[in-house]
């Protein structure tokens, strides 16, 4: 297995107002909400590339053509299904293309890193499965080395003991794995602010994002 070899799935959707980080367009406006998961969006693209990985954009639903052209990674679309059914599929089409180590990552995490990538890719050296769990009990990254294993059965989305159940699962199949840094998301105003001033979101990524929050003024 190579080590400096990896893929990134960067699981997202087009930012639109109205449908995009509904929690946080409630107090913030639909407009502000999208315009920033489209700073965080670009962020994880641009941190994933700089960790040396192959990057593959995969988008929830259709999108317009006018905002894919701005992309220059790969793109693809999620079948039907719950989470767990889109990541599985993932997981196997990369599989499926001779990738040995893939992960898939959320889109909207401003603390994410290369080297978060690189640390997931090298512990696939030693477990079947890296997990990065997020404070809500969900996780912000899973990831496999080949062929992998039916990790995502009889798994609670959007729970608070996801990542507990993903363990039992595991556990339960007999696959090895670990954990990485707790790192959060932006969901809500409150973890905007709390991204704005925690010392791991880059001085320039806090800077896009408070950017993109001054259109709140012209909705109003």
């Amino acid at each position: 297995m190579r080590r400096d070899r990896f893929c990134v799935v960067v699981f997202g959707r087009e930012p639109v107002p109205g449908r995009s980080k509904t929690r946080l367009a409630a107090g913030m406006g639909g407009t502000a909400a999208a315009r920033i998961y489209a700073v965080i969006l670009q962020n994880t693209l641009d941190v994933a590339a700089a960790s040396g990985a192959r990057v593959i954009l995969s988008l929830a639903s259709v999108p317009s053509g006018a905002w894919i052209r701005d992309f220059d990674v790969s793109l693809e679309l999620q079948p039907p299904g719950d989470l767990g059914d889109r990541m599985a599929d993932a997981f196997s089409r990369r599989f499926s293309e001779g990738e040995e180590r893939v992960m898939i990552v959320g889109s909207d995490c401003p603390y994410l890193s290369a080297e978060h990538l690189r640390g997931a890719a090298v512990g696939l050296d030693d477990f079947d499965v890296m997990l990065g769990p997020a404070p809500d009990g969900g996780y912000w990254l899973v990831a496999q080395r080949a062929p992998g294993v039916d990790l995502f059965s009889n798994i609670p989305w959007s729970s608070h003991n996801t990542l507990l159940r993903t363990q039992q699962r595991l556990d339960a199949i007999g696959a090895s794995w670990s954990i990485l840094e707790e790192l959060g998301d932006i969901d809500t105003a409150d973890d905007f602010e709390a991204a704005i001033h925690d010392p791991r979101t880059p001085g320039e990524l806090a800077r896009r994002l408070l950017k993109a929050l001054k259109v709140r003024t012209l909705e109003r």
